[in-house]
């Protein structure tokens, strides 16, 4: 919240620096490139998934090692979570998933399958609302740390790996990410886009030319805030993925354990 205070009192400062040294035409040209440009910083500090300014993220595999990681948002999901489960099992491959706490209390026994078959299981908050990323320090706090509670009872270790809803860093958010300790904030390197209305070869389209050393890659096995609820394309795209990851000699590894960002 400082940052983005200070951000903003240094815009202000140089806006009325030119309103007070320059003639008003030149006044208002310099004050409007001024706003646009501070809009535009703080666009880029909040939505863009390397940006480092608010919190510090984690957006591709410290490793240079033949590696990427699938992560799936939003689960689990009774009916796909399972599905995409076994696909991954029978390429023999391992991926990170952010659920949400909520979901998480209401299918536990998805969640501990997700542990028990080599996977990393993250948090996602508790309820996946808007108003996460406008809220109080202490309602942030809430829902990052309800939803670690719930998935700790499940599992041997309490998770410390976090993804923001939408990936978004807000300062309402990073002010309670603040009071946090041992968690890793983790983002993404592409972006499947497969929470909204699309089909497989989009989101291949989408995620395979991006499919490198170091990728972490954004897919969805549950519904997010408006997002649609069919993960079928989902389904169909990640064996055409994991197809490609062998074809590219890409082995699908859980975030757990990888390593930082690539500097």
């Amino acid at each position: 919240m400082l940052r983005a205070f200070a951000v903003k009192g240094v815009a202000l400062a140089a806006a009325l620096a030119a309103g007070l040294a320059l003639p008003g035409g030149w006044a208002v040209l310099v004050i409007s490139v001024i706003s646009l440009a501070t809009i535009g910083f703080l666009t880029y500090a909040i939505v863009h998934p390397r940006s480092q300014f608010f919190v510090p993220v984690i957006d591709r595999l410290g490793s240079r090692d033949p590696i990427v990681a699938l992560t799936f948002d939003d689960g689990p999901d009774p009916v796909f979570t399972p599905r995409i489960l076994d696909v991954l099992a029978a390429h023999q491959a391992h991926a990170t998933f952010f659920v949400l706490g909520e979901r998480a209390a209401r299918y536990p026994e998805i969640v501990q399958r997700i542990h028990r078959e080599g996977h990393s299981v993250g948090t996602h908050t508790q309820h996946h609302t808007l108003r996460f990323h406008f809220g109080s320090r202490a309602y942030v706090t809430r829902e990052i740390e309800d939803a670690i509670a719930v998935v700790a009872k499940l599992l041997p270790a309490p998770p410390t790996l976090f993804r923001p809803p939408q990936g978004l860093r807000t300062p309402p958010f990073a002010a309670g990410w603040r009071r946090l300790r041992g968690l890793t904030c983790v983002t993404w390197s592409v972006r499947g886009l497969d929470s909204l209305r699309t089909t497989a070869d989009k989101i291949v389209a989408r995620v395979a030319p991006k499919l490198v050393p170091g990728a972490i890659v954004t897919l969805h096995d549950g519904t997010g805030l408006g997002g649609g609820a069919d993960r079928e394309p989902t389904l169909a795209a990640l064996e055409t993925l994991l197809g490609e990851c062998k074809t590219r000699g890409l082995r699908c590894v859980a975030l757990d354990g990888v390593g930082g960002a690539v500097p």
